[in-house]
């Protein structure tokens, strides 16, 4: 009996400036049946979206060089109506401006069914076709 992934066939663009904060959630996220693909800035995101490249949700990390994951979110809700982005971060007073720029907050440390539920209520995985 296959065990049961209701994410499985999602794709997820990871962003991190960190390598194994990056890696580490694209491997949680791996194991849930998502595809991940992996940017190491804002820039890389958006050249990713850019690209054509099929996304069905953004998980950055809020502090990052450069660009923020709060700015990266704003432009992302400019580019691509209806594309969720769920913000990681270990600051609690971080959680205003991501919910002002239109992402969903994750508070680090999250544990796999806390991030697992995040990304299915973003995904609306309830409400997708069966198939």
């Amino acid at each position: 009996m296959q065990e049961e992934q209701p994410l499985r066939g999602f794709v997820v663009l990871v962003v991190d400036d960190d390598t194994d904060n990056r890696e580490t959630a694209a491997a949680m996220i791996e194991s849930f049946g998502c595809g991940v693909l992996r940017a190491a800035s804002s820039d890389e995101a958006l050249a990713i979206l850019d690209s054509g490249a099929h996304v069905d949700l953004v998980f950055s990390d809020v502090v990052m060089p450069k660009t923020s994951g709060v700015a990266l979110a704003h432009v992302v809700h400019e580019r691509y109506l209806g594309l969720p982005v769920v913000l990681a971060t270990g600051y609690t007073e971080a959680i205003e401006a991501v919910t002002k720029g239109g992402a969903i907050p994750l508070i680090k440390p999250y544990s796999m069914a806390r991030l697992a539920a995040v990304l299915a209520e973003q995904l609306r995985v309830g409400d997708a076709p069966a198939g």
